[in-house]
């Protein structure tokens, strides 16, 4: 299977030949390791995180979530426990039912003026993934954390130049299931996108998130 960076509330899953070494988001400080072995139709993880229970749980559901995307296996045992596929598709199905958002939850965001800090303008590469270039300007909202306790993130659409800064308004929300963050999409007015282009023109980096859009 392909091991990638996996984020958490708190914690980042950095890829090693068979696992992960997991690391404080933020301060990048260890808090554990994840071990895998692959047989012909199953994966089986073990998880060292001595007494960092709290982050072990988070890390736990997103090397499952890793094992099912990322690999045909039909089956994943994390220290003994095992899952089949069938069962985990089934309970992200319940899960992202019960997450799904409307327009009311964001009645304080949508429409809103914005002012953001361009940290990956457009044409330059992604900080961990040098193959990936941002087609759009991207940035932060200064002082504003979002579920990450980092600086809530906002696509900027419409400028076709790379920029430092850019005050519009708050056109969608594109609400990641399977993800801590929601990403803000910023224009200069509402209107100019629909759902479809929004979805398109973001599929660079959204493709790896299962979401919903909401305008």
């Amino acid at each position: 299977m392909q091991y990638k960076d996996k984020k958490t509330l708190t914690t980042l899953l950095i890829p090693t030949e068979n696992g992960w070494t997991v690391v404080h988001k933020k301060f990048k400080t260890p808090y554990g390791t994840v071990t895998c072995t692959e047989t012909e139709d199953s994966v089986t993880a073990v998880l060292d995180f001595g007494e960092h229970t709290a982050e072990r749980k988070e890390a736990a559901e997103a090397v499952l979530q890793a094992i099912f995307e990322e690999s045909e296996a039909q089956a994943a045992v994390l220290d003994g426990v095992k899952t089949t596929r069938e069962s985990w598709q089934t309970a992200r199905r319940e899960q992202y039912a019960a997450l799904r958002k409307t327009r009311e939850d964001y009645a304080d965001v949508l429409g809103r003026p914005v002012h953001c800090v361009m940290d990956r303008p457009l044409g330059s590469a992604h900080p961990r993934y040098p193959d990936m270039i941002y087609p759009v300007n991207y940035g932060y909202v200064p002082g504003l954390l979002a579920g990450d306790n980092a600086e809530q993130d906002v696509y900027v659409l419409g400028p076709t130049e790379p920029l430092k800064e850019f005050t519009g308004v708050i056109i969608a929300v594109i609400h990641r299931f399977d993800d801590c963050e929601d990403k803000w999409v910023a224009a200069e007015q509402i209107g100019l996108y629909t759902e479809s282009e929004i979805r398109a023109i973001l599929d660079f980096q959204e493709k790896y998130y299962t979401s919903e859009i909401v305008m």
